[in-house]
């Protein structure tokens, strides 16, 4: 019982960390004309410590945050989205940690982070949401800063 609830305090305060609007707030807000949106999310709070980069393009774009999401506002086109996970973590799963996106002008893509087992350290892997459920899944999450550029 003692651990669930340090793990439910832990959570609570790293949760509170991330500041910033959130995703009702902020996703309701126009794209400039000719841009399209990527939306990479992290909702599960499990592998707290874990929080590697996202790199967009070969850019970091924002952490891995749990409770939290990074808006990148892109050129239309072919983009690749990937985790700098420790190299080292051997995931026990398939799951992708780098994925390639094709954005289009006035749409929002949607990329969840989700962390995994590893065998020396877990992971975060990367998933493709429709629509619907990114906005859903994002609505009440906090946005962090990011590095994202046009390219």
């Amino acid at each position: 019982m003692l651990g669930r609830v340090t793990v439910l305090v832990a959570a609570t305060m790293l949760a509170a960390c991330a500041s910033g609007p959130t995703g009702s707030e902020i996703l309701n807000v126009g794209l400039k004309p000719g841009s399209a949106r990527l939306v990479i999310y992290r909702t599960n709070p499990v592998g707290l410590l874990i929080q590697p980069d996202f790199v967009v393009d070969g850019r970091k774009a924002g952490t891995a945050q749990p409770g939290a999401f990074v808006m990148c506002d892109l050129s239309p086109g072919k983009h690749s989205v990937s985790v700098s996970n420790i190299p080292i973590a051997l995931p026990l799963s398939n799951a992708p940690d780098a994925i390639t996106v094709t954005l289009r002008a006035g749409t929002t893509t949607y990329l969840r982070a989700d962390p995994q087992m590893g065998i020396v350290a877990g992971t975060i892997t990367l998933t493709h949401v429709a629509d619907g459920q990114g906005r859903a899944d994002v609505a009440s999450l906090t946005r962090i800063e990011t590095d994202c550029r046009g390219s």
